[in-house]
């Protein structure tokens, strides 16, 4: 090899210096002993040092698949007898030359290598299973990979359909070959795929995709009933859908004040129907029902609504007629529309600094309009009145109007 351009003989201050500052001598001694070992990224050169004094280092150039030499590597120091490129690739052959330099500008002839391969790239692994089905998780099985360099593997995943791949986990074992996936949503299909990675950071292609879904939640529960009859209490029932599919170990029961409000577990059951006692008449709620299977998947809330209330507050009775007569005051009202066993009659009045408030319970008649007569008055007392119908439940109407009237004197 001819290298161009002339020196002064002075010592090189700078080994890094270009090709122009040095000249060949080829009465220097060739670089001998050349070795080399190779891996899939590295490739090693040894060599014989040449101690003598005025020798300053070593120059090497590599030539990839048949393509020009080019200078890599300058070493400042007599005493190298190393050197390792890492600055290649898989599959490609190299020539490596190698030369001496000295303190005063000359440089040496080049001793050559043999050519040189890298190996090929690691193989990717076997992917050999997706077990799929399980509760909210997917379980991927391989092969141990035959490659000893091989030190981890890389799980990559993506939703079937997507584009971009994610990588999900790393598992820095050789011989560890499961992964389980959960993060994952249940009954959603994924594809999965698996990388090997060696030791000095060279990571295979990606096995062959195998698509997996974790075991759906049950299906929602679309048929809701609650009551809007029976005395302080609902009943809510439904059907299940999944009896045929899936074995269902219980239910969930929501419920809220509101349609659109917040629900609230209310209770677990393993039947389809469920009592809540609320123990108020007139009471409103909203429910939500959910089944939870044996791997305690619960279906998806909300689907449906379903309205409850509980008997009673019905419209009350209608006071028409409110008079003073013979000494006494005259009520009378219309019944309700629905029917009822007896009324309560509340009389409020004040008796000197105190407000009374009375009543008159379980007062029964059969006349329409009904009649009631309130002999026990005091003149110069103002009286109020309302009244509510019982039904043979107990449960109370709504309170008819409030109707005052007001006794100035009595004969």
């Amino acid at each position: 090899m001819l290298l161009l351009g002339g020196c002064s003989g002075k010592n090189i201050t700078n080994p890094l210096a270009g090709l122009g500052q040095l000249r060949l001598d080829r009465s220097l001694p060739i670089v001998k002993d050349l070795k080399t070992v190779n891996s899939m990224t590295e490739i090693a050169i040894e060599w014989k040092p040449e101690i003598r004094r005025g020798i300053a280092g070593y120059r090497i150039f590599r030539s990839e698949n048949g393509g020009k030499f080019r200078l890599i590597k300058i070493l400042p120091d007599r005493y190298s007898a190393h050197f390792t490129d890492t600055n290649i690739r898989p599959n490609s052959t190299y020539v490596y030359k190698v030369s001496l330099f000295t303190t005063d500008g000359r440089v040496s002839l080049t001793n050559t290598t043999r050519p040189v391969s890298t190996k090929g790239q690691v193989q990717p692994p076997v992917l050999v299973d997706v077990i799929s089905d399980l509760p909210n998780r997917i379980k991927l099985l391989w092969r141990v990979h035959p490659n000893p360099i091989v030190k981890a593997y890389i799980i990559e995943r993506r939703e079937v359909g997507k584009k971009q791949w994610r990588k999900v986990a790393i598992l820095r074992n050789r011989l560890t070959v499961e992964y389980i996936d959960t993060g994952v949503v249940p009954g959603r299909d994924y594809e999965y795929r698996v990388r090997a990675k060696t030791y000095d950071g060279i990571v295979s292609p990606a096995s062959q995709p195998k698509i997996g879904h974790a075991k759906p939640l049950p299906k929602p529960i679309v048929r809701i009933n609650a009551t809007d009859n029976m005395p302080k209490q609902i009943q809510i029932t439904w059907i299940d859908p999944n009896k045929e599919e899936r074995v269902i170990d219980h239910y969930n029961i929501y419920s809220s004040a509101f349609k659109d409000g917040l629900y609230t577990k209310l209770a677990s059951t393993k039947d389809t129907k469920y009592i809540d006692r609320i123990n108020k008449d007139g009471v409103v709620r909203f429910y939500q029902v959910t089944a939870v299977d044996q791997d305690n998947l619960e279906s998806p809330k909300g689907v449906v609504v379903a309205k409850g209330k509980t008997m009673g507050n019905g419209a009350g009775p209608t006071i028409n007629s409110a008079v003073i007569r013979n000494n006494a005051i005259v009520l009378t009202w219309l019944p309700p529309k629905e029917p009822v066993a007896s009324y309560t009659i509340v009389k409020k009045y004040w008796d000197g600094w105190r407000l009374r408030k009375l009543k008159i319970v379980d007062f029964k008649s059969d006349h329409v309009p009904v009649r009631f007569i309130d002999r026990k008055i005091k003149p110069n007392t103002k009286y109020t009145y309302y009244v509510f119908g019982v039904n043979d439940l107990g449960i109370p109407t709504e309170p008819s109007q409030a109707v005052s009237v007001e006794v100035k004197e009595l004969p």
